[in-house]
C-alpha cells in the first residue's frame, strides 16, 4: 500500500512537472512573440522620432524671406543682401518701411503718371527679379532636401 501511494504521488508529481514544462514553453513562446513585437514597435518609434527630428531640423534652418520690394523707378532691380541693412531681411510681423511709405503716399502716386514704357520696364525687371529670387530659393531648398539622410536624389 505504501508503495502504491508513493507510486501515485510520483505520477502526480510527474504530471505537474509536465504541466509546468508546457506552461514554461508557452511562456517562452509568448515572451519571444512579445520581444519581436517590441522590436517592431521600437523600430517604428525610432523611424517616427527621426522623421520628427528631420522635420524640426528642417524647419529651424529656414531663414525668413528677404525683402521682395523692387524699386518702381529705373534704378536697380536688386535689394540689399539680407542682414546688410535696415531694409534687408524682414522678420515675420515686422513692418516694412518701404511698404508703409508707399501706402501712405498713395495720393502722391495718383498725380504721377507712368508711361507704358516705364510700366513694362518695371514689370520686366520685377519679373526678372522674382524669377531670380525663386530660382535661388528653390536651389537652396533642393540642396537642403538632398542633404537629408534617407532621401533619394531626384531623377
Amino acid at each position: 500500500m505504501i508503495l502504491k501511494g508513493l507510486s501515485s504521488e510520483v505520477q502526480s508529481l510527474k504530471d505537474k512537472l509536465d504541466e509546468h514544462s508546457k506552461q514554461l514553453e508557452q511562456g517562452a513562446e509568448k515572451l519571444s512573440q512579445l520581444q519581436s513585437e517590441n522590436t517592431v514597435l521600437r523600430d517604428q518609434n525610432q523611424a517616427r522620432t527621426m522623421a520628427g527630428n528631420k522635420k524640426r531640423r528642417f524647419n529651424t534652418q529656414v531663414r525668413p524671406v528677404g525683402n521682395l520690394n523692387t524699386p518702381n523707378s529705373g534704378e536697380s532691380a536688386t535689394d540689399p543682401a539680407p542682414g546688410s541693412g535696415v531694409d534687408g531681411a524682414t522678420c515675420v510681423g515686422a513692418e516694412n518701411p518701404q511698404v508703409h511709405n508707399l501706402e501712405e503716399s498713395d495720393s502722391e502716386q495718383e498725380s504721377y503718371k507712368e508711361t507704358p514704357e516705364k510700366i513694362s520696364t518695371t514689370k520686366s525687371s520685377m519679373t526678372a527679379y522674382l524669377e531670380k529670387m525663386f530660382s535661388n530659393r528653390f536651389d537652396a531648398m533642393q540642396s537642403m532636401v538632398e542633404r537629408l539622410p534617407g532621401v533619394a536624389p531626384p531623377i
